[in-house]
C-alpha cells in the first residue's frame, strides 16, 4: 500500500424493501449506512468507535449531510446488492471530518452521500457531555497525506448557505409539533441525523394529506410523487430527548431545472430564534 494514498473501504449490502419507497432508495436507508460506512472505516484504518469515545474521549457531530440521487433512480426490484465505497478526510488541525460515499448497484452509481462532521472533545465519559474539539494527536498522525485538506478548505465545506436557486413560494408555511423520543436520538440522548432528516421528508409528506385544502394541487403531489434530486441538511443548535419539536414545512419553485425544493426548519416549540436543522429537498419536475 502507498502510505499517502488515500484510503477506502468498501462493503456490500443486501437491499430489502423498507429501504425503499416506491420511487427510490430512501434518504434515511442512504444515511443509515452512512453512520455504518463511518464506523466500518473507522474500526479497519482508525479505531472502532467505542475506543474514539471512551479511550480517545473524541466524538463527532454531523454538521453538513448531502445527498445527490443520480438518475434513473435505483428502484427495488433493479437489483440485490448495493455496493458502497467509503473515504474520509480530515483538515489540517482535526478540527474537522468529512465523509464521502458512493452507493452502486448493477454497475452503475446510484447516490452519493457526503457528511461534514464537527470534532468533539468529551469532558464527562457517562453522559457524553462534549465541546468542539481537535482529534488526539496520536490519531490524526493515522491520516495518509492524500486524507489531509488544507484547513480553508474545510471551513469553505461547512459553511451554511442556500443551496438551491428558489422562485416564487408556493403555499403558505405549514407546521407541525411533536416531542423527540429515544427512537429518535443517539447515545447521549441528543437528536439522531438520521432520525431528523427522516422527520423532515415525513413533514413533506404529509403536505399531502394536509387538512388545509388551500394547499394547491400542483405542488401537494410532488411532496410524494416526485423522487428527491439532492437532499441538504445544516445542523446548528441541538435537541434533546423529550424536546417540543417543531417543524416548519415551505415549498418553492426551483429557478433551475424546474422542480420543487421543500424547506424544512425544525427547533424548539415556541421558541423565536432560527432553527437548529434546516433541510433542503429539491425534488423532480412532474
Amino acid at each position: 500500500m502507498i502510505l499517502d494514498a488515500a484510503r477506502e473501504t468498501t462493503f456490500r449490502e443486501p437491499l430489502y424493501t423498507t429501504q425503499f419507497s416506491p420511487l427510490q432508495l430512501r434518504p434515511r436507508a442512504l444515511l443509515d449506512l452512512a453512520a455504518n460506512g463511518f464506523a466500518r472505516w473507522l474500526a479497519e484504518h482508525l479505531t472502532p468507535f467505542p475506543h474514539l469515545l471512551h479511550e480517545h474521549r473524541t466524538a463527532v457531530v454531523v454538521r453538513i449531510a448531502r445527498i445527490d440521487y443520480a438518475a434513473p433512480d435505483l428502484r427495488f426490484a433493479d437489483a440485490s446488492w448495493l455496493d458502497v465505497q467509503v473515504r474520509v478526510t480530515t483538515g489540517g488541525s482535526g478540527e474537522w471530518l468529512v465523509l464521502s460515499m458512493d452507493y452502486a448497484a448493477g454497475g452503475r452509481v446510484a447516490a452519493r452521500v457526503r457528511l461534514v462532521m464537527r470534532v468533539l472533545s468529551v469532558a464527562e465519559p457517562e453522559s457524553l457531555a462534549a465541546q468542539p474539539g481537535v482529534l488526539p494527536p496520536a490519531l490524526l498522525a493515522e491520516f495518509t497525506g492524500a486524507e489531509r485538506l488544507p484547513s480553508d478548505e474545510f471551513r469553505e465545506q461547512s459553511r451554511i448557505r442556500q443551496p438551491f436557486d428558489l422562485g416564487a413560494e408556493l403555499i403558505t408555511p405549514q407546521e407541525w409539533e411533536t416531542t423527540l423520543s429515544r427512537s429518535q436520538c443517539e447515545v447521549a440522548d441528543q437528536w439522531s441525523f438520521v432520525e431528523m432528516i427522516e422527520l423532515a421528508t415525513s413533514a413533506r409528506e404529509r403536505l399531502f394529506t394536509a387538512a388545509d385544502s388551500a394547499l394547491p394541487a400542483d405542488t401537494v403531489r410532488p411532496a410524494v410523487r416526485a423522487p428527491v434530486r439532492s437532499l441538504v441538511a445544516f445542523f446548528q443548535r441541538p435537541m434533546f430527548v423529550f424536546d417540543a419539536c417543531r417543524t416548519i414545512t415551505r415549498a418553492h419553485h426551483a429557478r433551475q431545472g424546474g422542480g420543487t425544493v421543500f424547506r424544512h426548519d425544525i427547533g424548539h416549540a415556541g421558541a423565536a430564534r432560527t432553527a437548529g436543522l434546516r433541510v433542503w429537498e429539491l425534488l423532480d419536475a412532474t
